[in-house]
């Protein structure tokens, strides 16, 4: 960063067009200057110049570099990751959209998925999934200039017979080929998860959870870590409806409805620890209406999401065909005297938020709403589609059973993702 002359190039040239990525890097620094702290973090994720020129502002004023640190260590709402142009490379980034509607824009498109067939699968702790040139399965942080993390080839996975690159997708006995084709793939690797957000020390000792199906109606979970050379199969229950993690545990939402949970501690082997409610009936299906949520019909979608202390919620989305008829229902995870444990339906999640999506569900917590107005609690937030590929981000509060568009998405022909605010840290 010793060119004083241009954030990305020591040319001085101008074009007819203004690249804001050769911005000189005076004016630059001057520039942030007026931001807050909080407004200068989204500015490393709209291209590598400018993010490597907040590096070499921060390393040459300490009182700067220590305002962006604390910054960032901030609790802060998550964001939705919008991809759109899409191409024969399966799609570029776009940018972010915050709760409160506003838009940001991400050039900072890393070199990998430049080019090849990309495919992005879901997110976790601030990372998204990637299934690469047809091969290779990848972790990356769009927010951050951190390398990505490769994990296990693609014909270690489970229940992969052969690969095969061929159209239109066909299942075999309950063993699934490689196709090339977004949308199969999407269908088949449902949702991953992450034990921790990865950090500089401990980024190859991450736990690595993906819930998958081979065409049969059976959710399985894989494991890996990016240090394995193989996917893991894990259990053979093969009935899961969502899968979620928090603090190197992960927790599993059975079709009985039931949770287990695994265990990641320190990098060593994953292992079950208990299931809940562990073969207790559920008292809440005695309740008509849960019921029909427990049948799991079509008009029905279930979200399991854990907070931070030892609470899990179970959030129905109820009847999705329509916007004006949306509602949701909540219940929490209770556990009785005798040991035995049941799901509750509650009216209200206090002063959190929810954010859902079939890849990522959050529980924000109201520290991040105390570092952001403007945001709606004991509220959740989701997408739905108004017309063909076109969406709205919409708002239900849950005490007043009301909804709210938060603003227009626009065309959206492949899965928006949530992400979480885990800058790529150097230590643990």
């Amino acid at each position: 960063m010793a060119d004083k002359v241009a954030i990305g190039s020591n040319k001085t040239e101008h074009s007819t067009r203004a690249n804001w990525s050769q911005l000189p890097i005076d004016p630059f620094q001057l520039i942030l200057s007026k931001l807050s702290v909080r407004n200068i973090k989204p500015l490393e994720a709209v291209c590598r110049p400018w993010l490597k020129a907040i590096k070499y502002i921060s390393a040459s004023s300490p009182s700067f570099a220590c305002d962006v640190v604390a910054s960032a260590c901030l609790p802060e709402p998550p964001r939705l990751l919008l991809f759109q142009d899409e191409d024969n490379d399966g799609g570029r980034l776009s940018g972010f959209c915050s709760l409160k509607g506003k838009f940001y824009s991400l050039m900072n498109m890393p070199k990998e998925l430049g080019h090849g067939y990309t495919i992005c699968i879901g997110s976790s702790h601030g990372w998204l999934l990637f299934l690469t040139n047809k091969k290779r399965l990848l972790l990356l942080n769009p927010a951050s200039a951190a390398a990505p993390l490769l994990l296990p080839q693609l014909n270690t996975f489970p229940d992969i017979d052969s690969i095969m690159y061929q159209y239109p997708p066909m299942e075999d006995s309950g063993i699934f080929l490689l196709k090339g084709t977004c949308g199969y793939w999407r269908k088949r690797m449902c949702k991953v998860v992450l034990s921790s957000p990865p950090t500089c020390s401990n980024k190859n000792n991450i736990g690595v959870l993906l819930m998958y199906n081979v065409g049969d109606g059976r959710n399985r979970l894989a494991f890996c870590t990016p240090a394995d050379n193989k996917w893991t199969k894990l259990d053979e229950h093969e009935r899961y409806l969502d899968v979620t993690s928090d603090c190197h545990r992960f927790y599993a939402l059975r079709e009985d409805y039931s949770v287990e949970v695994w265990g990641f501690p320190n990098s060593s082997a994953i292992k079950k620890l208990e299931t809940i409610p562990a073969g207790a009936p559920m008292v809440a299906k005695l309740d008509y209406n849960f019921q029909l949520y427990m049948d799991k019909t079509d008009a029905t979608d279930l979200f399991l999401v854990k907070t931070g202390a030892s609470d899990l919620f179970l959030v129905a989305m109820v009847d999705s065909s329509a916007c004006e008829t949306v509602r949701f229902d909540v219940y929490k995870l209770e556990y009785n005297p005798d040991g035995t444990s049941r799901w509750r339906r509650v009216d209200s999640i206090g002063k959190y938020a929810v954010v859902l999506g079939s890849n990522h569900s959050i529980l924000i917590s109201p520290q991040e709403f105390d570092h952001a107005p403007g945001y709606h609690g004991n509220s959740i937030y989701f997408l739905h589609a108004s017309s063909s590929f076109s969406y709205d981000l919409i708002v239900y509060n849950l005490r007043e059973i009301e909804l709210k568009k938060v603003c227009y998405l626009g065309l959206l022909k492949q899965p928006a993702y949530w992400l979480e605010r885990y800058p790529f840290s150097t230590s643990d």
